[in-house]
Parts: C-alpha cells; structure tokens; sequence
C-alpha cells in the first residue's frame, strides 16, 4: 500500500503542495492547465500546471490505487482513497477541456457543535434547540447545496446521539465520525472493473432494518433509497438523520418526494406526499455565502399537508442576512421567529426547562420578529406576546360553511328574479256565461288525471256536410272544460340551478344529445326507421 502511495504522489506532483496544505479543503483540475483550489470557503486559480499524457495517467493511477477501471467505455470513476479523500474522474471527450477531476480533502479532526457556535454558524440557543430535538427523537434532515457542509453539519448534529443507542451509519463513502460505543458503520460498494459487486445504500437500507436500529443515520440520499427511509422513519425508527441537496425546508420534502418517485415501488402521488409529511420533523438549512463563510440559515419544523395536499413548514429559527461591511464580508444575525414547536410540550421534560415562551422570543434576543419568517396556513401556536397581534391568513371555511353560503347566495337570486316555486294548487273552474245560455260543464277532474283527454261516446259519424260545418261554428261544448282542467305545477327537480345558469327554461322541450355538433336523428330524415 506504501509503494501504491508512493506512485500516486508521483503522478500528482504538481498539486502535492495543496495536497499536504490542511487549508485546502477542495482541489479541482478542470484540465491539464485549469487548476483551482479552495482555501477557507473561497475558490482561487493557481499556477499548477499537468501535461495531458501525465494527467491520464495519474487519473489512472488513481482506479489502480482503489481497484477500479476507468477508460473509454467507461469514462468516470468515482470513489474514495484510504486517507479518506473523496475522487472523481471524468475522460475525455465527455470532459472536453481534458482529463477533469476533483478531490476532496478528508480531515480527521472533528468538528464540535460548540466549535460550530465560535465560528458564528449557528448561536448558542439553536445549538440548544437542536440538541433537545435529537433527544426527543426528532427526525432530522440536513439539507443544503453542493460544498455547503452539509455532511460536516450532519457530523455534529449525530455526535448529540446519547451514547446507551444503537446506531446504524449508512454511506457510500464513509465521512461520518461518530464516536458512541454501539455503532455499526456500513459503507456502499460500488461494482468492480467486470461490473459486478455493486451493495447500493438500498441495500445496506434493507439490511439494517433487521439489525434493531435505535436510529439510521445516511450520510446522503439521492435515489429510489428514500422511499425505504420513509417507510422506516414511519415505522418506529424515530430520531433518524439524514442529508439531502435541497435549498429550503419546502424543497426539501419535494426533493425527497421526488426521490421516493425514483424507486420501483408504483404508489399514487398523494400516497407519497403523505409518507414524507409525516416522516420528516426537522429540517436545518444551511448554505455557503459568497464570502466563503457557512451558516444555518433554517431551522424548521414540518407539518402535516394542508387540505389541498401541499407541504407546509414554520419556521423556528432563520438567518436573515442584512448586508456587507466594507471588506465583503457577509452580515446578519439569527434570531426565534417567535413560534412554539409543537412539541413544545416535551422539552422541560427531556432536561431542557429553560426553553420557555421567552426562549423563542425574538425580543429576549433585542429582535423584532423575522420578516423572511414562512408562516403557513396551520393551528400555529405562537409564544403570549405575538399570539394576539399576528397577522394570519384567513382560514379556509369548512364543507358546511361553503354549503350555507352557497344556499344564501341562490335564495337571493331565486328572489331577485322572483323563481320562486308555486304551491301546487288547481285552477278553479270559470262559472258558466248566463247570458248563452249553455249548461255549465263538468267539474275539472283531479290532478292525477288531468293528463287524460276526456273522450265523448261513440255516436254516429255525421256526414261531411255537416262536419264542415260545425268546424266553421267552431269547437264544440265542453272544449273549454279539457282546458281548464289543466293544473299549474311547480318546476321539477333542479329546475332552479337550470334557470339560474341558463341553461334552458321550463316551458322549452327537452332537446337530445349533441355530440361533436351532431343534430339528433328525426323521423323525417329517417325512412328506413334505421340508425344512421
């Protein structure tokens, strides 16, 4: 191994002065004469400089050092060397300004939370706060971009772990350095030269649900992985930790969400958001700045999806940024917005009885209440001071209310356009007209047979002569009788909706299906009496 060591020094000798720099945390080669480091969170060019013949050959001498194959098939490697630094590898022609490779700098001193406190990342109470969120079993995701120290982060919060559990860490290249006496470290293998003997964290996932985990800690997850961390931070493995690249709370479960839509598991969408709004407790946000300098910047709690099947988060604590100072540096400050967890309850009893009402108060800390503070739609139960002068969104009405109103706002119009409904009632009989002296007809018969048409007896067919002319004298006794005997009835049911949308009017007949512009067949238009 000291000879494989030897050899790789070797081939990377123009960038051994950065390599053996403890200030250099990243060393990127973007092509032969295109070398950057990263030096306290900022990037700088050097003068380095590879041949192109010499920088494929340390690319190769690095998958010789690890075991692996790298060539034109197969143009990226990605893995970790035994000092712990993380390597990737791209050939060209997929990196077109030539060989490109990374590497990451293992550091084996550990970072505190106290540490974390000095360098102005978090204060003293969020460092608080999140240490009465790991005992209370909360499960926590750190989330945050690319070289935001998300996996450093993740190293302090999991040290809080008490040391009497069993925990189970799960990697693809072992970074974590947790220091309980029961850990079980698993590292992913990723498949050899012959593209074999790949142990994906799903896998490693699988496995550690059959080894009694009092919690999981996955340094990251980025595939169909998630979906199997969901179900198992939902079946009673509480207190659990994980990282995921995302930029805020709210993307954070959508990130996840998409995640769990990688894997080979086909479940409705809803069915997924639910399985992450209930999984997830905490979320702590942290993000680089552009002066190099790294910060939490949420401290947030998830709830339960709203009624429209959204995510909604508060926010705890959050970093609001108010400006530089002269030499570029960024400027701001953290401060409570004012809102109580709600598992506020718990924590005087899991050894944490200073985080009163005045522990998130803003003006404990000489703040007003944070203006970049997300306030969702939710029971939010904010500390004495700012519950009554809150501004809230109006809630949504409930199924009922929404009926009522509806009910009103119809009645109003039925009364503006005078639709009301009649009583059922029969039209009375006109008397008869003395002065013809005609007999006064029947009584109208009952509603129920006002439909039928009266007919009179048979008698002898009159002759044409005569037929002429009764219908020039006009309708014969007792045709006014068939009509009066008609009875006014209401509007049938949903005849009130129909009118008040326009659709048709009563007194219109009912028209048959038009589909595509197709007029209804008549009769007339069919001879036949066959469909067309």
């Amino acid at each position: 191994m000291e000879m494989y060591e030897k050899s790789l020094r070797a081939f990377l000798k123009p960038i051994l002065p950065f390599l053996d720099d403890k200030s250099v945390s990243e060393i990127m080669i973007n092509g032969p004469e295109d070398i950057w480091i990263e030096r306290k969170g900022k990037l700088y060019k050097t003068a380095a400089r590879f041949n192109p013949e010499g920088l494929e050959a340390a690319a190769q001498n690095m998958a010789q050092y690890v075991g692996r194959m790298i060539n034109q098939e197969r143009p990226r490697l990605d893995a970790r060397l035994p000092d712990g630094s993380r390597i990737h590898v791209v050939l060209p022609p997929i990196a077109r300004k030539g060989t490109t490779i990374s590497i990451r700098k293992f550091f084996p001193g550990k970072l505190t939370i106290a540490q974390m406190v000095d360098f102005k990342s978090m204060t003293r109470e969020m460092a608080r706060f999140i240490d009465a969120c790991v005992q209370t079993h909360q499960n926590i995701v750190v989330a945050g971009g690319t070289g935001s120290g998300k996996t450093t982060l993740l190293n302090v919060v999991s040290s809080l772990i008490p040391n009497d559990e069993r925990i189970l860490t799960i990697e693809d290249s072992a970074e974590l350095q947790l220091v309980q006496e029961h850990l079980v470290p698993f590292e992913g293998r990723p498949p050899d030269k012959h593209g074999r003997g790949q142990v994906t964290i799903a896998d490693l996932l699988h496995s550690s649900l059959r080894l009694r985990p009092d919690r999981i800690v996955i340094g990251e997850v980025r595939g169909g992985e998630a979906f199997d961390l969901m179900q198992a931070l939902n079946t009673g493995h509480s207190g659990s930790m994980c990282t995921v690249h995302a930029n805020s709370p709210v993307d954070t479960c959508r990130r996840l969400e998409s995640l769990c839509l990688m894997s080979s598991v086909e479940i409705p969408m809803v069915a997924v958001r639910a399985q992450v709004a209930s999984a997830l407790n905490i979320v702590i946000c942290c993000a680089r700045f552009s002066d190099g300098s790294r910060r939490l910047t949420h401290i947030s709690e998830v709830l339960p999806l709203n009624e429209k099947g959204e995510y909604r988060t508060q926010d705890i604590f959050v970093y609001t940024m108010t400006g530089k100072d002269a030499e570029g540096r960024v400027q701001g400050y953290h401060a409570p917005t004012g809102i109580l967890p709600t598992f506020f309850h718990k924590l005087a009893a899991h050894g944490f009885p200073e985080m009163d009402e005045s522990f998130f108060d803003p003006a404990s800390y000489g703040y007003e209440r944070p203006l970049t503070a997300a306030v969702q739609e939710f029971k939010i139960r904010f500390i004495s001071r700012l519950a009554d002068g809150v501004e809230r969104e109006p809630a949504r009405p409930l199924p009922a209310e929404k009926k009522a109103a509806l009910e009103q706002a119809l009645q109003r119009v039925l009364e503006e356009r005078d639709l009301t409904p009649a009583p059922v009632v029969a039209t009375p009989t006109p008397p008869a007209d003395a002065s013809a002296g005609e007999p006064a007809p029947d009584p109208a018969p009952p509603a129920r047979e006002s439909s039928k048409v009266s007919r009179p007896p048979a008698e002898a067919k009159p002759e044409a002569g005569a037929a002429r002319e009764t219908s020039k004298a006009g309708p014969p006794p007792g045709a006014g009788a068939r009509e009066d005997s008609k009875v006014s009835r209401p509007p049938v049911s949903g005849s009130v909706a129909r009118q008040l949308l326009g659709l048709r009017k009563e007194s219109e007949p009912a028209r048959g299906p038009r589909l595509l512009g197709l007029r209804p067949i008549r009769p007339e238009n069919n001879k036949d009496g066959e469909d067309k």
